[in-house]
Protein backbone atom coordinates (compact mmCIF):
# COMPACT_ATOMS: atom_id res chain seq x y z
CA UNK A 1 0.00 0.00 0.00
CA UNK A 2 1.19 3.79 -1.22
CA UNK A 3 2.29 5.46 2.13
CA UNK A 4 0.49 8.46 1.24
CA UNK A 5 -2.80 6.37 1.82
CA UNK A 6 -1.90 6.86 5.65
CA UNK A 7 -0.55 10.39 5.00
CA UNK A 8 -3.39 12.10 3.37
CA UNK A 9 -0.76 14.31 1.88
CA UNK A 10 -1.52 16.29 -1.17
CA UNK A 11 0.62 18.74 -3.78
CA UNK A 12 -1.16 20.92 -5.93
CA UNK A 13 1.55 23.05 -7.50
CA UNK A 14 3.48 20.65 -9.89
CA UNK A 15 5.72 21.56 -13.58
CA UNK A 16 6.51 19.12 -16.12
CA UNK A 17 7.83 18.65 -19.31
CA UNK A 18 4.64 20.61 -20.91
CA UNK A 19 5.79 23.52 -19.40
CA UNK A 20 9.30 24.39 -17.85
CA UNK A 21 9.47 21.43 -15.71
CA UNK A 22 12.44 18.86 -15.99
CA UNK A 23 10.42 15.57 -15.79
CA UNK A 24 7.83 14.25 -17.80
CA UNK A 25 3.81 13.24 -16.09
CA UNK A 26 4.59 9.98 -15.86
CA UNK A 27 7.89 10.66 -13.94
CA UNK A 28 6.14 12.99 -11.65
CA UNK A 29 3.28 10.61 -10.45
CA UNK A 30 6.33 8.22 -9.97
CA UNK A 31 7.71 10.22 -7.58
CA UNK A 32 4.83 11.63 -5.71
CA UNK A 33 3.68 8.07 -5.27
CA UNK A 34 7.29 7.21 -3.55
CA UNK A 35 6.97 10.20 -1.73
CA UNK A 36 3.51 9.13 0.04
CA UNK A 37 1.58 11.46 -1.21
CA UNK A 38 -1.94 10.90 -1.92
CA UNK A 39 -3.23 13.10 -4.20
CA UNK A 40 -1.34 15.91 -6.66
CA UNK A 41 -1.98 18.19 -9.36
CA UNK A 42 -0.02 19.49 -12.19
CA UNK A 43 -0.09 22.89 -12.71
CA UNK A 44 1.86 23.97 -16.00
CA UNK A 45 1.71 27.06 -17.36
CA UNK A 46 -0.84 28.01 -19.45
CA UNK A 47 -1.86 24.09 -20.64
CA UNK A 48 -2.86 20.86 -19.27
CA UNK A 49 -1.12 18.69 -22.03
CA UNK A 50 0.60 16.80 -19.08
CA UNK A 51 -3.41 15.43 -17.70
CA UNK A 52 -3.99 12.77 -19.69
CA UNK A 53 -0.08 10.77 -19.43
CA UNK A 54 -0.33 11.36 -15.80
CA UNK A 55 -3.57 10.31 -15.19
CA UNK A 56 -3.30 7.14 -17.05
CA UNK A 57 0.15 6.39 -15.04
CA UNK A 58 -1.50 7.57 -11.86
CA UNK A 59 -4.60 4.95 -12.25
CA UNK A 60 -2.24 2.33 -11.97
CA UNK A 61 -0.95 3.17 -8.63
CA UNK A 62 -3.95 4.61 -6.90
CA UNK A 63 -2.77 7.89 -7.04
CA UNK A 64 -5.56 11.26 -7.75
CA UNK A 65 -5.11 13.67 -9.96
CA UNK A 66 -7.01 17.05 -9.97
CA UNK A 67 -7.13 18.73 -13.28
CA UNK A 68 -4.53 21.99 -12.87
CA UNK A 69 -3.01 24.36 -14.86
CA UNK A 70 -0.88 27.52 -13.38
CA UNK A 71 -2.25 30.30 -15.98
CA UNK A 72 -0.86 33.72 -16.74
CA UNK A 73 -2.95 36.95 -16.35
CA UNK A 74 -2.79 40.68 -16.16
CA UNK A 75 -3.57 42.48 -13.52
CA UNK A 76 -3.28 46.05 -13.46
CA UNK A 77 -0.43 46.18 -16.09
CA UNK A 78 1.24 43.53 -14.37
CA UNK A 79 1.91 39.48 -14.88
CA UNK A 80 -0.08 37.39 -12.65
CA UNK A 81 -0.75 33.69 -12.24
CA UNK A 82 -4.01 32.01 -11.19
CA UNK A 83 -3.72 28.41 -10.27
CA UNK A 84 -6.72 26.85 -11.66
CA UNK A 85 -8.48 23.11 -10.75
CA UNK A 86 -11.08 20.96 -11.58
CA UNK A 87 -12.38 22.63 -15.00
CA UNK A 88 -13.43 20.17 -17.91
CA UNK A 89 -10.26 19.26 -19.63
CA UNK A 90 -12.40 18.58 -23.06
CA UNK A 91 -14.28 21.62 -22.80
CA UNK A 92 -13.60 23.35 -26.21
CA UNK A 93 -13.62 26.80 -24.33
CA UNK A 94 -10.59 25.59 -22.28
CA UNK A 95 -9.15 24.04 -25.25
CA UNK A 96 -9.27 27.47 -27.37
CA UNK A 97 -7.66 29.44 -24.11
CA UNK A 98 -4.52 27.29 -24.05
CA UNK A 99 -3.94 27.76 -27.87
CA UNK A 100 -4.67 31.43 -27.10
CA UNK A 101 -2.04 31.67 -24.72
CA UNK A 102 0.46 29.35 -26.41
CA UNK A 103 0.40 32.11 -29.64
CA UNK A 104 0.44 34.76 -27.18
CA UNK A 105 4.05 33.14 -25.34
CA UNK A 106 5.35 32.43 -29.23
CA UNK A 107 4.60 36.14 -29.27
CA UNK A 108 6.32 37.45 -26.23
CA UNK A 109 9.05 35.42 -27.29
CA UNK A 110 9.74 36.15 -30.48
CA UNK A 111 9.66 40.38 -29.64
CA UNK A 112 11.88 39.58 -26.57
CA UNK A 113 14.68 37.93 -29.08
CA UNK A 114 14.26 40.52 -31.71
CA UNK A 115 14.98 43.20 -28.44
CA UNK A 116 18.16 40.91 -27.21
CA UNK A 117 19.41 40.79 -31.31
CA UNK A 118 19.20 44.74 -30.75
CA UNK A 119 21.45 44.81 -27.78
CA UNK A 120 24.07 42.59 -29.41
CA UNK A 121 22.96 39.08 -28.20
CA UNK A 122 22.59 36.49 -31.12
CA UNK A 123 20.19 34.30 -30.75
CA UNK A 124 17.22 33.29 -32.77
CA UNK A 125 13.69 31.37 -32.57
CA UNK A 126 15.08 28.58 -33.60
CA UNK A 127 17.56 28.11 -31.42
CA UNK A 128 15.04 29.20 -28.78
CA UNK A 129 12.69 26.38 -30.06
CA UNK A 130 14.68 23.72 -30.33
CA UNK A 131 15.57 24.33 -26.29
CA UNK A 132 11.66 23.92 -25.21
CA UNK A 133 11.15 21.27 -27.51
CA UNK A 134 7.30 20.17 -27.56
CA UNK A 135 7.24 22.62 -24.05
CA UNK A 136 5.23 25.85 -23.98
CA UNK A 137 7.53 28.34 -24.92
CA UNK A 138 8.81 30.30 -21.81
CA UNK A 139 11.50 33.13 -21.23
CA UNK A 140 13.47 30.41 -19.46
CA UNK A 141 14.21 28.84 -22.84
CA UNK A 142 15.27 32.18 -23.93
CA UNK A 143 17.74 32.00 -20.58
CA UNK A 144 19.15 28.98 -21.53
CA UNK A 145 20.17 30.17 -24.69
CA UNK A 146 21.95 32.87 -23.88
CA UNK A 147 23.71 30.86 -20.79
CA UNK A 148 24.31 28.15 -23.04
CA UNK A 149 26.27 30.60 -25.77
CA UNK A 150 28.13 31.71 -22.95
CA UNK A 151 26.52 35.31 -23.25
CA UNK A 152 25.58 35.49 -19.66
CA UNK A 153 27.36 33.64 -16.76
CA UNK A 154 23.36 32.09 -15.28
CA UNK A 155 19.90 32.70 -15.45
CA UNK A 156 19.19 34.68 -12.45
CA UNK A 157 21.36 37.58 -14.52
CA UNK A 158 19.61 36.88 -17.38
CA UNK A 159 15.96 37.43 -15.89
CA UNK A 160 17.65 40.52 -13.18
CA UNK A 161 18.89 42.37 -16.34
CA UNK A 162 17.39 41.24 -19.51
CA UNK A 163 13.95 39.04 -19.24
CA UNK A 164 12.41 40.44 -15.78
CA UNK A 165 9.25 42.38 -15.86
CA UNK A 166 11.95 45.28 -15.75
CA UNK A 167 14.10 44.06 -17.86
CA UNK A 168 16.10 45.62 -20.92
CA UNK A 169 14.32 43.34 -23.09
CA UNK A 170 11.29 42.70 -21.70
CA UNK A 171 7.94 42.40 -23.54
CA UNK A 172 4.46 42.71 -21.83
CA UNK A 173 1.92 40.63 -23.43
CA UNK A 174 -1.20 41.29 -23.66
CA UNK A 175 -2.81 38.33 -21.56
CA UNK A 176 -6.24 38.45 -20.69
CA UNK A 177 -7.27 39.96 -17.26
CA UNK A 178 -8.16 38.09 -13.92
CA UNK A 179 -11.83 38.82 -14.57
CA UNK A 180 -11.43 37.51 -18.07
CA UNK A 181 -9.86 34.32 -16.50
CA UNK A 182 -11.75 33.82 -13.76
CA UNK A 183 -14.92 33.93 -15.77
CA UNK A 184 -13.90 31.31 -17.95
CA UNK A 185 -12.74 28.83 -15.32
CA UNK A 186 -15.70 28.77 -13.53
CA UNK A 187 -17.95 28.57 -17.05
CA UNK A 188 -16.27 25.24 -17.25
CA UNK A 189 -16.58 23.48 -13.95
CA UNK A 190 -13.14 24.94 -12.10
CA UNK A 191 -12.19 27.18 -9.64
CA UNK A 192 -9.14 29.95 -9.14
CA UNK A 193 -6.71 30.19 -6.67
CA UNK A 194 -4.10 33.08 -7.04
CA UNK A 195 -0.36 31.28 -6.91
CA UNK A 196 2.23 32.40 -4.57
CA UNK A 197 0.67 35.75 -2.89
CA UNK A 198 3.48 36.60 -0.66
CA UNK A 199 5.91 36.61 -3.99
CA UNK A 200 4.32 39.79 -5.67
CA UNK A 201 0.96 40.97 -3.84
CA UNK A 202 0.87 43.80 -1.26
CA UNK A 203 -2.24 44.33 0.81
CA UNK A 204 -4.36 46.38 -1.54
CA UNK A 205 -3.82 44.10 -4.25
CA UNK A 206 -5.64 41.07 -2.23
CA UNK A 207 -8.43 42.91 -1.81
CA UNK A 208 -8.22 43.70 -5.37
CA UNK A 209 -8.46 40.10 -6.25
CA UNK A 210 -11.00 39.13 -3.82
CA UNK A 211 -13.55 41.51 -5.83
CA UNK A 212 -12.24 40.11 -9.16
CA UNK A 213 -13.77 36.48 -7.82
CA UNK A 214 -11.06 34.27 -7.12
CA UNK A 215 -11.79 30.89 -5.46
CA UNK A 216 -9.02 31.17 -3.14
CA UNK A 217 -5.47 31.69 -1.99
CA UNK A 218 -1.86 29.31 -2.20
CA UNK A 219 -0.96 29.39 1.14
CA UNK A 220 1.56 26.78 1.35
CA UNK A 221 4.72 27.33 -0.71
CA UNK A 222 8.30 27.20 -0.71
CA UNK A 223 8.53 31.40 -0.68
CA UNK A 224 6.20 31.74 2.43
CA UNK A 225 7.68 31.84 5.58
CA UNK A 226 4.98 30.80 8.71
CA UNK A 227 3.64 34.26 9.01
CA UNK A 228 2.91 34.42 5.68
CA UNK A 229 1.32 31.38 5.48
CA UNK A 230 -0.83 32.12 8.49
CA UNK A 231 -1.93 35.02 6.72
CA UNK A 232 -3.13 33.40 4.03
CA UNK A 233 -4.97 30.98 5.96
CA UNK A 234 -6.71 33.42 7.74
CA UNK A 235 -7.43 35.73 4.98
CA UNK A 236 -9.09 31.93 3.68
CA UNK A 237 -11.20 31.44 6.32
CA UNK A 238 -12.16 34.70 6.93
CA UNK A 239 -14.04 35.16 3.58
CA UNK A 240 -14.90 31.28 3.32
CA UNK A 241 -12.08 30.58 0.46
CA UNK A 242 -10.79 27.71 -0.98
CA UNK A 243 -7.14 26.82 0.00
CA UNK A 244 -3.82 25.37 -1.72
CA UNK A 245 -0.29 24.41 -1.75
CA UNK A 246 2.52 22.92 -2.92
CA UNK A 247 6.17 22.36 -3.86
CA UNK A 248 6.14 24.64 -6.77
CA UNK A 249 8.25 21.48 -8.38
CA UNK A 250 10.08 21.98 -11.26
CA UNK A 251 13.13 19.44 -10.98
CA UNK A 252 15.68 22.44 -11.74
CA UNK A 253 17.68 21.98 -8.00
CA UNK A 254 18.36 19.63 -5.16
CA UNK A 255 16.55 22.01 -2.67
CA UNK A 256 13.57 21.11 -5.20
CA UNK A 257 13.80 17.66 -5.03
CA UNK A 258 13.95 17.73 -0.88
CA UNK A 259 10.63 20.14 -1.06
CA UNK A 260 8.82 17.32 -3.32
CA UNK A 261 6.57 15.60 -1.16
CA UNK A 262 7.58 17.92 2.02
CA UNK A 263 5.42 21.29 0.79
CA UNK A 264 2.54 19.39 0.90
CA UNK A 265 -1.71 20.09 2.22
CA UNK A 266 -4.19 18.08 4.30
CA UNK A 267 -5.86 16.35 1.46
CA UNK A 268 -9.17 17.90 3.03
CA UNK A 269 -7.87 20.70 1.28
CA UNK A 270 -8.28 18.79 -2.33
CA UNK A 271 -11.97 17.54 -1.38
CA UNK A 272 -13.28 21.20 -1.02
CA UNK A 273 -11.80 22.17 -4.42
CA UNK A 274 -13.11 18.69 -5.47
CA UNK A 275 -16.59 19.84 -4.09
CA UNK A 276 -17.03 23.53 -5.70
CA UNK A 277 -15.86 22.10 -9.61
CA UNK A 278 -16.68 18.97 -12.26
CA UNK A 279 -13.75 16.93 -10.95
CA UNK A 280 -14.01 13.25 -10.07
CA UNK A 281 -14.26 12.40 -6.12
CA UNK A 282 -11.43 10.74 -4.76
Amino acid sequence: MNKGNKIKKADLHIHTTASDGRASPEEIVERAYAEGLSAISITDHDTYAAYKKARIRAADLGLYILPGMEITCDYNGRECHLLAYGFDTSSAEMIKLVQAQKLRRKKRAIKMISNLNKLGYDITLDEVMAECGSMNISRNHLASVLVSKGYIAHKKMVFSKYLGDQGKAYYKTDYMGVDEIVSIIRDNGGVTLLAHPGLYFVDDDIKAMLKSGIDGFECIHPSHNYPLQKKYLQICEENKLLKSGGSDFHGRSTDEFTLFGTVSVDLDWVNKIIERTASESI
